[in-house]
C-alpha cells in the first residue's frame, strides 16, 4: 500500500504507455509508486526541458498552445472559457490590451522560493491567457475550494478558479512541484489533497492537450499529469472518495 503524507492507495492500475507517447516516456519506469516514480518524471521533465524561454517571449508560443480551434485568431482565456481575439493581448504596442499573462504559480512565490527564477518565471506550462480584470482578482491569491464560477472565496483570502478549470490548475501546479519543486501549500489553501480532489473531478480538456503538444514543441517538455492523471494517484496517492481514471490501460 501507498503511503505519502496523508494520502493513502491500496490498488494500482496498471500502467501501458500509449504507442503515440513512447518516444517521450520509453525510460520511465512505471512499476514504482511514490517518491521513486516521481524521481523519475521529475528527471525526464528536467532532462526534456532543453529550451529555457525567457519571459519576455512567451507570446508567439502562448498564443499557438492557447488557440481557439474553432475560431482563427481567437485565443481561449484562462478561468472563463472566453474566446477573445488575440488582437487585444496586452504587450508591448499594445498596453492597454484586455489579455494579459496569468502566473498559475505566482511570480512573487517563484522569487522567494524558487532558487533559479528565469526557468520557472518563463515555463509555459504554468503560463495562460486570462481577462485582465480576473488575472488582477486573483492577484496572488492561493487557490481554494469553491463553486460555479472563477471568483474569490473564503473572505475573499483564496481564488476559486471556476469548475471547468479547477483539473487545470491542479495539474498545473502539480507540474511546478515536479518540475521545480515548488510547493504545492503556497499556491493551495487545502494543500495537495484539494489538488487530487480537482484533478479527480474535472477531467483533461481539448485545451490542455493542445498546450501540452504546443508547449513540447516550444520548450521540449510536457506535462505528465495531462498525458494521463492517474500519474498523480500513483506518485500522492488517492483522496478518498475520489478517483482519477486511468488513461493508460
Amino acid at each position: 500500500m501507498l503511503s505519502y503524507g496523508q494520502h493513502t492507495l491500496s490498488s494500482y492500475e496498471p500502467i501501458i504507455v500509449p504507442k503515440k507517447l513512447k518516444y517521450y516516456y520509453q525510460n520511465v519506469d512505471f512499476s514504482k509508486r511514490g517518491e521513486a516514480l516521481k524521481e523519475e518524471l521529475a528527471l525526464l521533465t528536467i532532462v526534456k526541458h532543453t529550451r529555457i524561454l525567457p519571459y519576455s517571449k512567451r507570446h508567439p508560443f502562448l498564443e499557438k498552445a492557447n488557440a481557439d480551434p474553432k475560431k482563427t485568431g481567437n485565443l481561449l482565456l484562462m478561468y472563463t472559457g472566453e474566446s477573445r481575439s488575440k488582437e487585444f493581448v496586452q504587450k508591448r504596442g499594445n498596453p492597454e490590451g484586455t489579455i494579459n499573462t496569468e502566473h498559475i504559480y505566482p511570480q512573487s512565490y517563484i522569487k522567494r522560493l524558487s532558487h533559479s527564477t528565469e526557468e520557472p518565471l518563463g515555463d509555459l506550462h504554468h503560463l495562460q491567457y486570462a481577462d485582465r480584470s480576473k488575472n488582477s482578482s486573483r492577484g496572488n491569491l492561493p487557490f481554494g475550494a469553491g463553486k460555479g464560477q472563477a471568483g474569490r472565496v473564503f473572505q475573499r483570502k483564496a481564488w476559486y478558479p471556476s469548475d471547468d478549470y479547477r483539473g487545470d490548475v491542479a495539474r498545473m501546479v502539480l507540474y511546478m512541484n515536479l518540475r521545480y519543486n515548488l510547493p504545492c501549500e503556497q499556491v493551495s489553501m487545502g494543500g495537495i489533497s484539494l489538488l487530487l480532489k480537482w484533478n479527480a473531478e474535472d477531467p483533461i480538456s481539448v485545451l490542455e492537450i493542445q498546450r501540452n503538444n504546443e508547449i513540447e514543441a516550444a520548450q521540449g517538455n510536457r506535462n505528465p499529469f495531462i498525458d494521463n492523471p492517474y500519474l498523480a494517484t500513483l506518485i500522492f496517492g488517492e483522496v478518498e472518495g475520489y478517483t482519477v481514471e486511468n488513461l493508460w490501460r
